[in-house]
């Protein structure tokens, strides 16, 4: 009885696999006739223009064009925004150890000059006030020396 029950599994596995043998050749028979006839249909070249330009004006395709215009600006877009943030992440590692304190030195630098500038202004405004009493002093004697001469 055993014997009887693997010869039947066998003839059911070789029917079985007969059968898909036999249904992939038609499914490769009915493909070839399909790309076939597209070939056929679109190697005449009025008829291709027409494919084309049906295709072309067809809402499906437009909406295909724009969805994968989108897609691709997506892409870029995210592509763009990656490769600078490594480029400014590696600016920023590489810089980070020396730009706060040269930050602070350019601060002392600049208060620096601001001092040095502000003690030659204050030189300067003494040396006006000395020259300013001197015009005086002088514009006093000359006015002396007119009324002497006057009289």
């Amino acid at each position: 009885m055993e014997v009887n029950e693997q010869e039947k599994q066998t003839e059911e596995r070789n029917y079985t696999k007969e059968n898909n043998d036999k249904n992939q050749s038609m499914n490769l028979v009915i493909l070839g006739s399909v790309v076939g006839a597209g070939v056929g249909y679109l190697s005449n070249p009025e008829m291709s223009k027409k494919v084309i330009k049906t295709v072309q004006q067809s809402e499906v395709m437009r909406e295909v064009g724009q969805e994968f215009r989108k897609t691709v600006q997506e892409i870029l877009t995210e592509q763009a925004l990656t490769s600078m943030r490594k480029v400014a992440s590696g600016y920023i590692n590489k810089y980070e150890g020396t730009l706060r304190p040269s930050t602070k030195k350019k601060f002392t630098e600049t208060e620096k000059v601001e001092e040095e500038s502000h003690s030659k202004y204050e030189e300067i405004k003494e040396e006006n006030k000395q020259l300013n009493d001197r015009l005086d002093r002088i514009e006093h004697l000359l006015s002396n020396l007119v009324e002497t001469k006057k009289q």
